[in-house]
């Protein structure tokens, strides 16, 4: 059982713990920050309320619980001018949604409830993801899912639509009924008929035994339609009055039967173009639409990609008793950057080929299939660290691009040493003589030079000399400059405020 952990010293804004009707949820009460903190390490709670009225150190409790790794939602309830603020603090899994102070109780509680109604989805689901497209989407499943609606699922091949489905199945009130699939674009028209409505014995040749169709099968559950864009012209019309009425005729058949079902349809294509062109009926196009539900393709969500690439690794290990550990950081800049034109199902596919060729140790450049090591070009890819070109170029790495400068830096400081003679040359080989002293090829100019000795080999201070060139490149424009970087506006804000910038 999950909890709703509220932190607050109002608790009487908030009514009895009965008023909040939340089945299968604990609500606990706290007054003390470490006491609300300590119930969440237990890792059971999905939801951490924080009333920070009488709280002035309340940044601090907000970053107390992100530094803890949580999976809970977290729900702040501010100062209106800090809401901005306390939002711009989101990292890893937790997601903020902060309200102003006047806010009514039962909009918080609301708020509240559609959290736990998005975690029931993402759980049951298996969907990966917290991109604002993926949380989109779920929102619009956990509101269709209890509604007895018909639903038309968009989205390209290998995107998901087939585990959307069973999310609108699993999350709806015909979850105990059964889930039936039927792939539209994989049959002729006569054997589609069948196995729609059913056969009587000797309808046709081959006909030995009667045959139910998914309609019966699905009575009381949910019917899945895949590809439902390929059903032939001819056969919409009788599929159209059977979605209308319930009622249809087995081939061959004379009784009519009757069928209880929740209709989920999806497609590849444009619908409302093949009406136009007359390869779709309208009619049925506008019975299927009544909620529409778009999966976003992998490359409209590339921060969901290690996250996914993550879960197939856990999978595949399981699945062969292997132990490949994960993905090098060269590796995952590769997968965020290629455009997975086979979506999900094409990661999922990458990933446990390349698990089933390693099978320990890390997944490195050389293990990954030449279309992901040399894209469609045919040639080794340039996984230079910084853009070539501002407007079209690849983003900055920030923390390959500072690694780079001062292994350069250490590399100068060694070759320096050894020209000098205040180190060994490896295999006690004499030192090469030279006349005269080591000369520094460096500008005398400070943004060009190296970094100060005292600053030099410290990772954050070379990744704090890139932010603060990017905002001065941007006229303190931080939007701009976290464009240029390569990071969203919110990690920007936080490296603002960790650097003093």
């Amino acid at each position: 059982m999950r909890s709703v952990v509220l932190l607050s010293r109002r608790h009487r804004l908030y009514g009895a713990a009965a008023d909040w009707d939340l089945p299968d949820v604990e609500l606990f009460l706290f007054d003390s920050p470490s006491e609300a903190l300590a119930r969440i390490s237990l890792g059971e709670s999905a939801v951490f309320l924080f009333d920070t009225r009488d709280y002035p150190r309340y940044k601090h409790v907000v970053r107390k619980f992100l530094s803890m790794k949580s999976d809970a939602d977290l729900v702040v309830v501010g100062p209106a001018e800090c809401v901005p603020e306390i939002s711009a603090l989101e990292s890893g899994e937790a997601v903020i949604t902060a309200l102003p102070l006047d806010t009514d109780p039962e909009e918080i509680r609301q708020t509240v409830a559609r959290k736990l109604r998005l975690r029931r989805v993402r759980e049951r689901s298996g969907i990966v993801g917290r991109s604002r497209a993926v949380v989109e989407m779920l929102s619009l499943i956990a509101h269709a899912a209890p509604l007895d609606v018909n639903v038309l699922i968009q989205g390209e091949s290998g995107s998901g639509k087939e585990l959307v489905a069973q999310a609108i199945h699993d999350t709806s009130r015909r979850s105990d009924g059964p889930f039936i699939s039927i792939n539209c674009g994989a049959m002729t028209e006569g054997v589609l008929e069948s196995e729609l409505f059913g056969h009587a014995k000797g309808a046709f040749t081959g006909a030995i035994a009667s045959h139910e169709g998914v309609f019966k099968r699905a009575d009381g559950g949910t019917l899945f339609l895949d590809e439902v864009a390929e059903m032939p012209l001819g056969m919409q019309t009788r599929f159209l009055r059977t979605l209308e009425t319930g009622e249809f005729t087995p081939v061959g058949g004379r009784q009519v039967e009757k069928s209880d079902i929740r209709l989920v349809a999806a497609t590849h294509r444009d619908l409302s173009e093949d009406v136009s062109r007359g390869r779709f009926r309208q009619d049925l196009f506008y019975r299927l639409k009544v909620v529409v539900i778009k999966v976003p393709p992998l490359r409209d969500r590339r921060e969901d990609i290690p996250l996914l690439a993550a879960a197939f690794l856990e999978q595949e290990n399981q699945r062969y008793e292997l132990r490949v550990k994960g993905l090098s950081r060269a590796v995952e800049q590769v997968f965020v950057e290629y455009d997975w034109p086979g979506n999900v199902r094409e990661l999922r596919n990458t990933i446990s080929s390349i698990v089933v060729l390693k099978q320990r140790g890390m997944i490195e450049l050389e293990d990954l299939p030449a279309e992901l090591r040399y894209g469609n070009t045919g040639a080794p890819a340039s996984y230079l660290p910084v853009a070539l070109d501002p407007v079209t170029g690849p983003g900055l790495d920030l923390g390959v691009l500072a690694g780079t400068l001062l292994e350069l830096r250490q590399d100068i400081k060694e070759i320096k040493a050894l020209l000098t003679g205040g180190a060994q040359w490896p295999g006690n080989r004499d030192r090469v003589g030279h006349a005269g002293s080591v000369v520094e090829t460096f500008s005398s100019d400070d943004s060009y030079g190296p970094l100060p000795e005292a600053q030099t080999g410290d990772l954050q201070t070379a990744e704090r000399a890139l932010i603060k060139a990017a905002l001065e490149a941007a006229d303190g424009n931080r939007r701009l400059a976290a464009d240029r970087l390569g990071i969203s506006e919110r990690t920007l804000y936080r490296k603002i405020k960790l650097y003093g910038i």
